[in-house]
This record gives C-alpha cells, sequence and structure tokens, in this order.
C-alpha cells in the first residue's frame, strides 16, 4: 500500500544512475539517518536532519515529502502543506495529491482541497473520483452550488448515477429546493426503473414532505414490479394523520409520533434515546427488539437520515447481533461518511465478528477519510494480521505508535499488541496483558492466542459464523477438525481461509494433503 508508494518514490535518491559521488554517498546516508530517527519516533530531530538535507537540494521532492510527513505528524499542518506543495510541484504524482488532499482536509483548507482537485479533473477529466472528491470539499467549504455542478459536469461525462444524484437530492434538501431535490430522485427512479430501492428513496421523499397522494401512487408502483415488498405493502395500510401527543410514551404512541413526516427528527429520537440508553447499559434484547420496531419506523420516514442507521447499529450491537449491527453502520456511512465515531464503531463491529475482509476494506477507506486517527491503524493491522500479512500488520502499528507517543495508556496498549503480533507471525509463546490487545481477553485476537496454545473445538465451532473471515482462525478451525478425522470438514475450513484472502505459508500445504 501506502509503504510500498513511499519506497517508488524515494526511489531517485536512494539510487543512482552512473558514477556515486562522495556528496551522493554522504547525502544518502544522511537521509537513512533521518529515517531511522522517524521511525524511532524521534520526530523533532527527523524533521531537523531533513531540513538540513533541504539546504543542500530544496528540490528534491523525496526530501520534501518526507518532511511533509513529520510535520504533520508532529502536529504542524501549515509547515507540512508548505512541503507536501514543493514537492507535487516538483514532481506531480497521485501520492502526494492524495496526501496534499487529506492535509487539506485535516486542516479544514477545504477550498484549497477543491482547487487541487480541479487541476486534476483537468490533467484527466476521465477520472470519475476526482469529480467526487472536489465536490465533497466544496460541500465542506459550502460551495454548495460549485458542488452541484461539478456533480453535472460529472453526469455530462458518464451519465446519471445514483450516487451522485443521492448526493445532489440532499445538497439541494439543505438550499431548500424542494422542487430540484424532487427531480433529483424522480431522474433516478426514470433512469433505473426496475430497482426498487430508488423507488422507495422517491416514496420516503414525499412522505417527508407531507405528499401522501404521491408517496401512495409511488408505494402502488413498487406494489405493481414487487407485490411481495413489506415496506411498501405496510406504507399503504397507514390511515394517514392522527392526533398523538408528543409526550407519548408506550409503543403505539411512539409509532404514530415515529409516522409523522411534520414531526423534526431529533424529537422523535429524544423520545427513543432513555430506552436506547438502557439497553446499551443493560445489554436487554427484548428491549432492544421492541425499539428495533420502532426504529424500522423511523428509517422508513426519514430515508435518508444517517442518525436513524445509527440507531438500528447500536441497538443491534448492544443486544449482540454484530452481523446486523455492521449492516445498520455500513448503511450509515453511505448516508454520511464525515462522522468519525460511526467509522470507530463499524471496524470495532467487524473486528469482534471476525469479519476481516470487511475490516480490511473499510479500515483502507477509513484510512482515506481519518489518516489521523491511531484506531483505524489498529483496526487496520488487525485486518491484515488475521490473514498473515504480518509485514503490512506490523507497519501500520508503528504508525500508530508514532501518533500516541505523547499517552502512555496508549503506548502501552500499542507495545502489548505489537508482541502479540509478534508471537502470531513466529509462532512463539509469552504473557500477554490480555487487557491492554484490542477488545480485551474476549475479542478475536486474545481468543485465537489462547486457541492456538490449546485448541477447544467446540469453543472454536461456537465462534464460527456465516460471515467468518478470519483466516487464521479458520485455519486453526480446519487443523482441529483435521486432526480429529473430519477431512471434508476440515476441507472447507481450509478453502474458506483461501478464500478470506490468506498469506498463510502452510494453508496450501494442508489444502494439498486433503
Amino acid at each position: 500500500m501506502r509503504l510500498l508508494a513511499l519506497l517508488l518514490l524515494l526511489s531517485p535518491l536512494l539510487s543512482a544512475q552512473g558514477e556515486v559521488t562522495e556528496l551522493e554517498v554522504k547525502q544518502q546516508a544522511q537521509f537513512i539517518e533521518a529515517k531511522r530517527e522517524a521511525l524511532l519516533g524521534k520526530t523533532d530531530e527527523a524533521i531537523t536532519l531533513f531540513r538540513t538535507l533541504l539546504e543542500a537540494e530544496p528540490k528534491n521532492d523525496a526530501i520534501l515529502f518526507e518532511l511533509a510527513r513529520l510535520e504533520y505528524a508532529a502536529g504542524n499542518s501549515s509547515a507540512a502543506i508548505d512541503a507536501l506543495r514543493q514537492a507535487y510541484a516538483a514532481r506531480p504524482n497521485d501520492v502526494y495529491a492524495a496526501f496534499l488532499a487529506e492535509l487539506f482536509q485535516s486542516s479544514g483548507r477545504y477550498q484549497e482541497g477543491a482547487e487541487l482537485y480541479a487541476e486534476l479533473i483537468a490533467q484527466n477529466p476521465a477520472v470519475a473520483e476526482n469529480y467526487l472528491e472536489r465536490a465533497a470539499f466544496q460541500v465542506r467549504a459550502q460551495d454548495i452550488k460549485g458542488a452541484i455542478k461539478t456533480y453535472e459536469e460529472l453526469e455530462a461525462r458518464s451519465g446519471i448515477n445514483p450516487e451522485v444524484s443521492r448526493r445532489k437530492h440532499a445538497l439541494y434538501l439543505g438550499m431548500g429546493d424542494q422542487k430540484r431535490a424532487e427531480r433529483e430522485l424522480v431522474a433516478l427512479v426514470e433512469a433505473f426503473p426496475q430497482q426498487i430501492s430508488y423507488r422507495h428513496l422517491l416514496a420516503g421523499y414525499y412522505s417527508s414532505q407531507g405528499d401522501d397522494k404521491e408517496a401512495r401512487r409511488v408505494y402502488e408502483d413498487i406494489l405493481a414490479i414487487e407485490p411481495a415488498d413489506v415496506r411498501a405493502q405496510l406504507a399503504l395500510q397507514d390511515t394517514g394523520p392522527q392526533t398523538i401527543d408528543a409526550g407519548a410514551t408506550d409503543d403505539g404512541e411512539l409509532m404514530a409520533l415515529l409516522a409523522r413526516t411534520d414531526v423534526d427528527l431529533d424529537l422523535k429520537i429524544g423520545k427513543l434515546l432513555p430506552m436506547i440508553q438502557q439497553v446499551a447499559s443493560t445489554n436487554d434484547r427484548a428491549l432492544a427488539d421492541r425499539l428495533l420496531a420502532l426504529t424500522a419506523e423511523l428509517r422508513r420516514v426519514h430515508p435518508d437520515a444517517a442518525k436513524a442507521a445509527a440507531i438500528e447499529g447500536d441497538l443491534y450491537y448492544h443486544s449482540g447481533r454484530l452481523t446486523e449491527a455492521a449492516a445498520a453502520y455500513e448503511a450509515t456511512l453511505k448516508l454520511d461518511d464525515t462522522v468519525y465515531p460511526v467509522w470507530e464503531q463499524l471496524l470495532a463491529t467487524l473486528y469482534l465478528n471476525n469479519q476481516s475482509v470487511e475490516l480490511r476494506e473499510y479500515g483502507e477507506e477509513a484510512l482515506d477519510v481519518f489518516p489521523n486517527r491511531p484506531s483505524v491503524y489498529v483496526h487496520y493491522a488487525l485486518g491484515e494480521a488475521f490473514r498473515g500479512d504480518f509485514g503490512e500488520a506490523n507497519s501500520f502499528v508503528q504508525q500508530a505508535q508514532l501518533m500516541v507517543s505523547a499517552s502512555p495508556e496508549a503506548t502501552a496498549a500499542l507495545e502489548e499488541f505489537a508482541k502479540a503480533l509478534k508471537q502470531l507471525e513466529d509462532g512463539s509463546s509469552g504473557k500477554l496483558d490480555t487487557d491492554l490487545l484490542p477488545g480485551g481477553p474476549t475479542a478475536p485476537l486474545a481468543f485465537y492466542l489462547e486457541q492456538r496454545a490449546d485448541p477447544d473445538a467446540s469453543a472454536l465451532s461456537a465462534a464460527d459464523h456465516p460471515e467468518n473471515t478470519n483466516a487464521l482462525l479458520l485455519e486453526l478451525m480446519g487443523d482441529t477438525q483435521s486432526s480429529a478425522g473430519n477431512k471434508a470438514a476440515a476441507a472447507d475450513l481450509y478453502q474458506r481461509a483461501k478464500a478470506a484472502g490468506s498469506k498463510s505459508a502452510t494453508l496450501a500445504q494442508k489444502i494439498a494433503q486433503l
């Protein structure tokens, strides 16, 4: 990933064509010394060394790039941006541009981020991602009209895109332009007439605007296409506006309140919040089920509200249904990917549920959105470790360690995590403080290390489920089945580990033997 790209970028400095001069040898040695200081967490010393190098080669992009990384790690965003701007000017490339965009976002310099992506679009108009990124920066800069224009430029090149239509719809709503907001969803339905979910978006929008007639018409269209659609059936059973008491507390009255399109979403959430907090503190599954029935109505009435989806995720999470919780958090991010706690909760849920493939996928996305959050690096490292890519896992742990060097508690936890990774990699054993490991003593990392030392077939079997893509755990489960003579079960588990992206050195041999 980023480490490989970095090595490629450094190649002009670390290798020379033709005869190497004494000065070049000295500069290379100074560069290596600066890198060593950086890896040891001596950020200030490394910055000083790289600045000294820069005096001799002020336009060396590799030095400027390293300096930008260190300034950013030290919290000097402006200095990091200045250095990276110079590196990008000296040698424009995607790696520098992506990092520069991260810096603009983290420092709140959104207009400059939009200008960067405008430049990238001019260089290569065919890359759709650059339009989306530019529009996202424009929205953060409150240039809503500019963002809409960028989306329209993308549509002019590639046609109607569901994600773009939804974003434009949300922007028009925020501007109070109901007609254009409606027009976006109507155009989306017309472009994809068989896609039921887009018709639900349109019907939900009409309901939110109090246009019951149009909402009913769209639900009837849905049932004409898919007669068994439960959401449409339930929507058509509504009896219309009801008189409700804003202080209502029983489920029937709450359901009526939630069904109202003219009641503010936050007011509705406020009514549910005490019970949600009770579920979080007691893990009461029965109460969670009651609330899930209510939040289903909340999502129906507010289909574009990320808060409603997040509430469902919390209810599933605190009642022990991690697969459903992950799906709800994923739905939340599709509606709004700017809220960091949702990313962290999703990553934690995927980790605890052994959904390692998804953990890597969302971890990589989270790194793009929140590149300065140590927890994201830890979770991505877990995803890589559970498929046996320990080099990548260790790299991300080291980056997290640089970020938390001022926190003794976080440093101690990462040191324990690094020890656990070493045990995973070389098969060694040793005492670990499992309370400090990610998720604690009952979480997948501690569980795997315990089971590897003393496998319990029944405990391993109980930890398995259809969404389990923890390649190391699946391989260990296969080993126990193989030892018990259940070769068919072992072969199935080994194949699942392979499909999960395992990089285990022993897996291929085990599959061949079976």
